[in-house]
């Protein structure tokens, strides 16, 4: 038979759902890596017969773990790496929001919420709300607030700001419980014309990760660490309950 070539680049998108549940797969996003490992316990027998070398080995699996590379930054994925709660900003318009300040040039007050600056945004002294201050001359609105101009039209009694925050979440970091989700990938073996391949984790329960590099010259990228737990609802023999792959055969 002659050789064939099954040479693997491995590319494709992720999804995931809460482990044991109905819900849909969804995709995680742009993810430039999923590695699976395996560690083990290495016990030996040496021969005392003579010669070295050992009478026996047992090698026990203690740990299968996964590394995925992900650069969409959605709530969903921060919230599953830091463990994190997500909690959606109001979106109704704010009135005259106390906010405190102690009246210096080049001060940030920055807003509960993050204001669409493309709306109508009122800014007033705590100690004369009757007159409100002016932008751009007063203080100059930045996509988080203001930052004030004239500190003589400001004092340590604050101000007030009338907007319309921005939809948005806000992610609640180390809050909640490490999550455990179906994981599935649905790959292209790049090596060979897109031929398709997956790879199933029944059982995926995901790590913190070590850092969060907010700023940088890179993309961001989040190295989310996860072990593939043992699936108890799997009995069928010769099943895995950790894991699956499934490749195209392929003959001359």
């Amino acid at each position: 038979m002659a050789q064939i070539d099954r040479s693997f680049v491995g590319e494709g998108k992720i999804y995931a759902r809460v482990y044991q549940s109905q819900s849909a797969l969804l995709d995680i996003g742009n993810c430039d890596t999923f590695t699976l490992a395996f560690a083990t316990n290495r016990t030996t027998l040496p021969n005392f017969r003579g010669g070295g070398g050992n009478r026996n080995v047992r090698e026990r699996v203690t740990d299968v773990t996964a590394t995925i590379g992900m650069y969409d930054l959605t709530p969903t994925n921060v919230a599953r790496v830091v463990r994190g709660t997500i909690h959606a900003a109001p979106t109704d318009a704010v009135v005259d929001e106390p906010l405190i300040c102690e009246g210096i040039a080049g001060e940030l007050i920055p807003f509960a919420h993050l204001p669409d600056t493309a709306e109508t945004i009122t800014v007033q002294t705590a100690d004369d709300p009757a007159v409100p201050l002016a932008a751009g001359t007063d203080y100059q609105l930045v996509p988080h607030g203001i930052i004030i101009k004239d500190a003589s039209k400001f004092t340590a009694a604050g101000v007030t700001a009338s907007y319309t925050p921005l939809p948005a979440n806000v992610v609640q970091m180390l809050t909640a419980g490490q999550v455990e989700l179906e994981i599935f990938v649905a790959g292209l073996n790049d090596a060979q014309s897109g031929e398709p391949f997956n790879i199933r984790g029944r059982r995926v329960k995901f790590g913190l990760i070590t850092e969060l590099p907010v700023f940088g010259t890179e993309y961001l990228r989040l190295q989310a660490p996860a072990e593939l737990l043992a699936d108890d609802l799997v009995t069928a023999d010769g099943i895995s309950k950790f894991c699956e792959m499934t490749l195209v055969n392929k003959v001359a």
